[in-house]
């Protein structure tokens, strides 16, 4: 993601929030990825570090920890440009079961 002063809080650095999407993002796309046909995923618990303020163009990378039948544990940082890890991230996954489409809630 590229940032600018749209990204910015009120001292003029981007946002903690921007940083946690990312992560969130990002870690959420690694367990997807890790799903069976007709399996979903969502956010149960996220945790994270900010060790750097964030500017310009900002990555997220995830790794599974740990995967279960339910649960899923994983792990994320987001970096600038320069390398620099800003923030570091542990969640946790639920797994679940889809329910075909039009069987109601």
């Amino acid at each position: 993601l590229d940032t600018d002063e749209r990204f910015f809080n009120e001292v003029g650095i981007v946002h903690g929030g921007i940083t946690m999407l990312l992560l969130d993002g990002a870690m959420g796309r690694t367990v997807g990825r890790s799903l069976a046909e007709g399996e979903g995923c969502g956010t149960v618990q996220f945790s994270n570090q900010f060790l750097e303020p964030a500017q310009g163009r900002l990555r997220a990378k995830a790794r599974i920890v740990r995967r279960g039948m339910r649960l899923v544990f994983v792990e994320g940082e987001c970096f600038r440009e320069d390398g620099t890890c800003i923030a570091r991230a542990q969640g946790t996954w639920a797994v679940f079961r889809l329910r075909p489409s039009g069987t109601g809630s």
